[in-house]
């Protein structure tokens, strides 16, 4: 049956409600215990940390109900932000590449509690004191509990020559990153490791014979049609009329738009 007019109208004032909290009510800590939080516009901080853009998706019950962008794509520019405004997704991919990794493990084609150095084949973790007492597992890998050093990564200039993974993973030219290594027992604590999530990466790619890019493209993207999405690490054509700039933290474009 179709909705009462009123419960419609409930609807939409708890919709306008969270809208109004969204757009006027982050909190910001203070140093005042009596009074720990001050509630802020989204429109003051963006303007405080220097972020020209920001795009907002509401999502309830797996329903999309409310998008809407604020600012622009590249400051100095007029060109507005709107939902359809594509931006980088930095290590928020790191979800999407475990959901194809565990697609993978549904198929058989990868085990959680393996040693990895089973599976891989272009490259293989570098045996040390720390894997003595315990292998590195894609269970490790994926909960950040696996030992693997190198935090994160800062990309490289578009125009700059893209290494390999197994580049990356050596720490060899033009990698511009230190090498992936078992920096501590696997398994003893949480240490973020965006080295540990390059050798998912190739351990996803040894395993399916499959780019990562193209399975997140399958298994992820195509089912959900997520068709503003893309793994791949040079922007398709396509995709570049709707992509926001990169932009320093103090505000300033990144040259060439973004870094890869």
């Amino acid at each position: 049956m179709p909705a009462s007019v009123q419960e419609c109208e409930e609807e939409m004032s708890i919709l306008e409600r969270t809208i109004q909290i969204i757009e006027n009510c982050l909190l910001v800590e203070t140093t005042d215990l009596t009074h720990p939080f001050e509630k802020h516009s989204l429109l003051a901080r963006m303007k405080h940390h220097k972020v020209p853009g920001v795009s907002i998706a509401l999502i309830d019950w797996c329903e999309l109900v409310w998008a809407k962008g604020y600012g622009v794509v590249e400051a100095g520019t007029k060109e507005a932000v709107t939902p359809e405004t594509i931006f980088q997704a930095a290590s928020i991919s790191k979800p999407v590449t475990a959901m194809v990794a565990l697609h993978l493990v549904e198929a058989g084609l990868l085990d959680l509690d393996e040693d990895v150095n089973d599976t891989l084949r272009s490259w293989k973790v570098p045996d040390n004191p720390y894997t003595q007492e315990h292998n590195v597992t894609l269970r490790g890998l994926l909960s950040h509990t696996a030992g693997i050093t190198v935090p994160g990564y800062l990309g490289y200039p578009a125009d700059a020559e893209l290494p390999t993974l197994v580049q990356i993973l050596n720490g060899i030219s033009p990698a511009a990153s230190k090498p992936v290594r078992v920096g501590q027992v696997p398994g003893r604590r949480f240490e973020y490791s965006g080295g540990g999530y390059v050798i998912v990466q190739q351990l996803i790619e040894d395993a399916s014979n499959q780019s990562l890019s193209d399975l997140a493209q399958e298994l992820i993207f195509d089912p959900l049609e997520m068709r503003s999405s893309t793994f791949e690490s040079r922007l398709p054509e396509a995709y570049l009329p709707r992509a926001a700039t990169a932009h320093r933290v103090d505000g300033t474009p990144v040259p060439g738009r973004w870094h890869i």
